[in-house]
This record gives C-alpha cells, structure tokens and sequence, in this order.
C-alpha cells in the first residue's frame, strides 16, 4: 500500500464529492483524512488516501478524467505525532489585515511547526462586526517552554486586539 495525496479544486457544484470518491473506492483506495470545503464560489479537497501499488496508476489516470477539477497528487509517508508537545492555539478578534501573517512570523521564529490551521469569519451578535476566528494546531520543539510561548502569545494577543488561547491539543497525524 501507498500513501497518497490529493488536492483538487474547481468551481462548485454538486456531486464534486461524490464524484471523486467514488473513483478512489472503485480503484480500491482507502480514505484516511480529509478536508472538503467551499470557499468563495470555489470547492477545494486535500485528502489522504491508501491505495495498493498495482491500482495506482489507473487510479490517477481516472482522477485527471474528472472534469472540471484541477488535481494533483504526491506521495507521502504517514509519521505518528507525541501528543507531548503538540498544542492548540484559538484566536478571535476583530478582522483586521495581518493577523495570520503576524502570528505565523512568530511561530517560525520560534522553530514551531504548524500542523493545522483554520480560519474563518463569523458575526458578532448585536453589532454584526466581522469577527475573525483561527484555529491552529502546533508542535512545540522540545527545547520550547509552553509558559513562555503563552506569555509571547498574550502580547501578541494585545498588540493586535484580539483573544488567543494556548491548550494541549489531542492526537493527530502528520504527514511527512
């Protein structure tokens, strides 16, 4: 069995995940993560996937006939993560330009490896301000201190005006 990477994105409309999955299942593909979202009038896939080495080629051959779609693929291996030094870090604020720029800048500084991340607008309540939301699951090198990461973090936190929170995270894979 392989590992395999797909990404596929296209205008949106129905049956795209229909359509994509079951050309994987008729080529004996397994499905072992996967994120699916609409964004903007747009549909993107990024998806894990176990194939056995003799369906492969035909596999991608079928992917590339799925119309409107722009796919590419990659192999990969799968490495379990320590749950030890992995994190989560949530932020909420209001949407001002940057706040993922400045944020991620001082995670690299700091050798700190972004797993995940997630963003996203919602609307306060009352006022209907935009409210920007961002989720990101992080792997802390041993070497790093949580308590100083934390207290970095609030005066990022206040320079920008919005909440962030640092927790232990739970268990994930990632992909090398």
């Amino acid at each position: 069995m392989k590992n395999l990477i797909i990404t596929a994105s296209g205008s949106d409309r129905s049956g795209i995940v229909s359509e994509i999955s079951e050309v994987i299942t008729t080529h004996g593909g397994n499905f072992e993560e996967s994120r699916m979202s609409r964004m903007g009038s747009e549909f993107a896939i990024i998806m894990l996937i176990s194939i056995s080495l003799d369906m492969e080629e035909s596999l991608l051959v079928a992917l590339q006939s799925i119309k409107g779609l722009t796919i590419s693929t990659q192999y990969t291996g799968v490495k379990d993560v320590s749950d030890a030094n992995k994190y989560q870090i949530d932020l909420m604020g209001a949407d001002n330009e940057g706040i993922v720029k400045v944020l991620s800048e001082y995670l690299a500084k700091k050798s700190i490896n972004i797993i995940e991340l997630d963003t996203h607008i919602t609307h306060a309540p009352v006022s209907g301000t935009p409210l920007f939301n961002l989720k990101a699951i992080i792997l802390l090198p041993e070497n790093k201190n949580s308590e100083k990461i934390h207290t970095d973090l609030t005066h990022i936190s206040q320079k920008l005006g919005v909440k962030i929170t640092l927790n232990k995270s739970e268990s994930i894979i990632e992909l090398v």
